[in-house]
């Protein structure tokens, strides 16, 4: 009976699964609830394990002191989910790039916008006087991002279930990382962290692939660039001041 419920489904056979959602055959219900159960399950773990031990795994990353469970999960669950809206968006105009011409020639202009955001996030960290090349970058790569998504609702709202439904990859993540923490090996827990992020690439390329009918090295490419071009931006407003170091930081560990 697990084995054909939707989260099973889409661990064992992510292919199929993701061209059903690419059809219109998936609900909101098991994306937005895997979603939810997962972000719940990270802000519990970050809430319960020790703050030295976090620092630890993650080179470095620490949480505002004195918050909780319901502090974290209040921020993650919106914060998350804008963050998704947007990994989606930029996923969206990368794969509709992608898709045809030749990958070669397409690449490097594919990674210009994840190129300029990381450039500018590390030359506002070091001086502040590039603010507003910073906020012109940011405000452009919005732009680029919301185009696709509302040129074709209809396959942004399939990639964006194809996101949340991730969530199922996250709670094995979280509870292989109990285990882990549990035995007091930092490694391994950080080991399995990294692991399963890369699995989850993996899954998204494939929904990608599903989604925008591509192949899985331009839905894998996609998907590489969406990610690593999101997380510049997330830097670009961090380091705008237009995200708080305590939200950023949730959003980094939890998201």
């Amino acid at each position: 009976m697990f084995k054909n419920s939707f989260p099973a489904r889409l661990i064992l056979s992510p292919s199929k699964t993701f061209g059903e959602i690419a059809a219109g055959k998936t609900s909101w219900a098991w994306p937005l609830g895997l979603y939810t159960l997962s972000i719940a399950f990270s802000a519990f773990l970050i809430s319960y394990l020790p703050a030295q031990f976090l620092k630890e795994a993650f080179e470095g990353a620490s949480l505002p002191a004195g918050r909780g469970f319901l502090f974290y999960l209040l921020v993650s669950l919106p914060g998350g989910l804008l963050f998704s809206f947007f990994i989606c968006a930029f996923l969206s105009s990368l794969a509709v790039f992608l898709r045809a011409g030749r990958l070669s020639l397409r690449l490097p202009l594919a990674a210009l916008p994840a190129g300029v955001c990381g450039v500018l996030a590390a030359a506002m960290y070091a001086s502040g006087g590039f603010k507003p090349a910073g906020i012109a970058a940011a405000a452009a790569a919005a732009g680029f991002a919301a185009w696709p998504a509302l040129r074709d609702k209809r396959r942004f709202a399939a990639i964006l279930k194809a996101m949340l439904s991730l969530g199922a990859i996250s709670i094995i993540s979280d509870l292989a990382g109990s285990a882990a923490a549990l035995a007091g090996s930092v490694k391994a827990y950080a080991a399995l962290e990294y692991f399963f992020a890369l699995v989850s690439l993996v899954w998204l390329g494939k929904a990608t692939a599903a989604v925008y009918d591509t192949t899985m090295p331009r839905a894998a490419t996609s998907a590489v660039l969406a990610i690593l071009g999101s997380a510049a931006f997330l830097f670009l407003l961090f380091n705008l001041r237009l995200l708080p170091e305590e939200i950023f930081n949730i959003l980094v560990l939890v998201s």
